[in-house]
């Protein structure tokens, strides 16, 4: 029997068991696929390497900080792009309208000086109105939420935003549409990432030592027998539960969840998203780190520069960008891969990018979890899932298990929720 078992092998399960082993606790991870990481992992093609989208570690807290100065790492200034009809502006958008046509200016200036009153609980397509006015709002990031959530924005809350979007003052914004001179505005002010071997590395001091049992892929608890059926056939027990296997698998794989709970767990729904990844015999494809993409005929949302994070990431002298092209229940994939990957191979060479001729790697993969999708409503439905699974001893933890928009940190940081198990401290 298991002191403390961990269902998967991500961040927060690592993370879970890392607390456990410090305050003297013995924990058991058991994780479905056959290398631990979860999202964090990565994979290489023919000597490139792409992590599971795009990564970078940042944080004000002091322990997950110190967690990361265990591994050697280059420290990277925000300064991602939009592509927008032909057009780079600086991120965010709002104020840095300087590409656009003097006119396109003078209507969102405009705009933005007579947007409307805040009101209570708006859905997320209003509070962008609000915040940005109309032009913006439905020019740049109303277009964009329909690439990356899959839905409009009338459809999403607002409960997941924090300080992801930065809300500019006017002056801001003038000055922005005057000179591309602009301060940086992101929500953070430095990111760091592994000199060596993908993001996965930061994870590594926190793995020497742990038990980690990967091809476990969990398909029954039974809460009442403290046991869980594993697809191999095998059958272990546990005094207590840490799970970071997506709440609605988790409400469904239980014995004995109420219809209630079950109902209220199918509702809630995350993207999925296809990652083009592409290897380049030249030494720079695109200029930037990370970009944005808001034309709808260009179906990627987001693209970034593994061989700019870090030069580990292709052999000497080549180059490498992945493109996240995000799908859902409601906005299936109807591309095959080998058309998602032609579609990207015509928007490099469109958006300038490089050359096609000098791609030699290419690769097309679906991870079918990417962001859990924040809908009217939802927080209410998943916390009556998560009380009833606290309720059973079960305590969720991560991105998935506490279906939350967690960065790493804040994944990392739910594992020392492990503290609070009755007997580890």
């Amino acid at each position: 029997m298991a002191e403390i078992m961990v269902l998967g092998g991500g961040i927060a399960g690592i993370s879970a068991a890392w607390y456990a082993r410090n305050a003297g606790s013995k924990a058991v991870i058991f994780e479905a696929k056959d290398r631990w990481g979860g999202l964090l992992d990565h994979f290489t093609v023919d000597g490139f390497r792409f992590d599971n989208a795009v990564h970078f570690a940042f944080s004000s807290n002091e322990e997950y900080r110190k967690v990361l100065e265990l591994t050697d790492h280059f420290t990277h200034k925000p300064e991602p792009y939009n592509y927008e009809q032909g057009r780079w502006l600086k991120h965010p958008v709002q104020n840095n309208l300087y590409p656009l046509p003097a006119e396109d200016k003078v209507k969102a200036i405009k705009s933005f000086i007579e947007r409307p009153e805040q009101t209570e609980d708006p859905n997320y397509r209003e509070w962008l109105g609000q915040q940005f006015g109309e032009v913006i709002a439905g020019r740049f990031p109303a277009r964009y939420t329909e690439k990356y959530w899959t839905v409009p924005a009338e459809r999403l809350s607002t409960h997941w935003i924090g300080n992801r979007l930065y809300r500019p003052t006017l002056d801001e914004v003038l000055f922005g549409a005057m000179t591309d001179r602009t301060p940086l505005t992101y929500y953070l002010q430095e990111m760091f990432y592994p000199k060596q071997g993908g993001f996965r590395s930061f994870l590594n001091p926190l793995v020497d030592g742990l038990d980690i049992r990967t091809g476990k892929k969990a398909v029954r608890i039974d809460p009442l027998r403290r046991s869980i059926d594993f697809s191999d056939g095998s059958v272990e027990y546990f005094e207590h539960l840490v799970s970071s296997i997506p709440l609605p698998e988790l409400a469904e794989m239980t014995e004995g969840t109420p219809k209630a709970v079950k109902e209220a767990a199918a509702t809630l729904w995350a993207t999925s998203v296809a990652l083009v990844s592409l290897g380049f015999n030249c030494p720079q494809a695109g200029d930037y780190l990370w970009f944005y993409i808001y034309d709808h005929d260009i179906r990627p949302a987001r693209v970034h520069a593994p061989y700019r994070k870090s030069p580990d990431n292709v052999p000497a002298g080549f180059s490498s960008l992945q493109f996240e092209i995000y799908f859902s229940r409601y906005s299936p994939l109807k591309k095959t891969p080998e058309e998602l990957t032609e579609h990207v191979i015509e928007a490099v060479g469109r958006m300038g990018l490089a050359s096609p001729a000098d791609i030699s790697v290419r690769d097309c993969r679906v991870l079918p979890y990417a962001n859990v999708v924040f809908d009217r409503g939802m927080t209410a439905r998943r916390d009556f899932v998560l009380e009833h699974m606290r309720g059973l001893g079960i305590l969720p933890v991560g991105r998935f298990g506490l279906w939350d928009y967690l960065w790493s940190d804040q994944s990392f940081l739910s594992g020392k929720s492990v503290e609070s198990l009755p007997g580890v401290i």
